[in-house]
């Protein structure tokens, strides 16, 4: 999950799903899903935006590739927040996965508990 700041319009969305896409491709990753999840407010301003533009996607790829996948989201200057989340069993296509195994005590790697 990535979020665009405010000033990005709906081109800047589809190339940002482009680019991540195209990166993952590339290097032997699968994009199950990327779609974008519209305009919301922000909970609080981050780097001077009070709404951000969020986006989705399913990958299947190999560890040893995230850190470069984060390097490039971090490089991205129109990305204010993302987010990267491992799950120990493959997402389902079509799924809601906010209802995925992490509700119910999957790994997600960086969140405290």
């Amino acid at each position: 999950m990535w979020i665009l700041g405010a000033d990005a319009d709906e081109e800047a969305g589809n190339a940002s799903i482009e680019r991540l896409t195209t990166l993952v491709k590339e290097n032997g990753g699968k994009v199950i899903s990327a779609e974008p999840w519209g305009r919301r407010t922000l909970s609080y301003e981050v780097s001077k935006n009070k709404e951000g533009s969020y986006f989705f996607a399913v990958l299947k790829l190999d560890s040893s590739f995230t850190p470069v996948l984060e390097r490039a989201i971090e490089s991205d200057q129109d990305i204010i927040r993302h987010m990267l989340i491992r799950h120990d069993k493959p997402v389902p296509v079509g799924s809601d996965v906010e209802e995925s195994d992490d509700r119910r005590g999957g790994n997600r790697r960086g969140r405290r508990t």
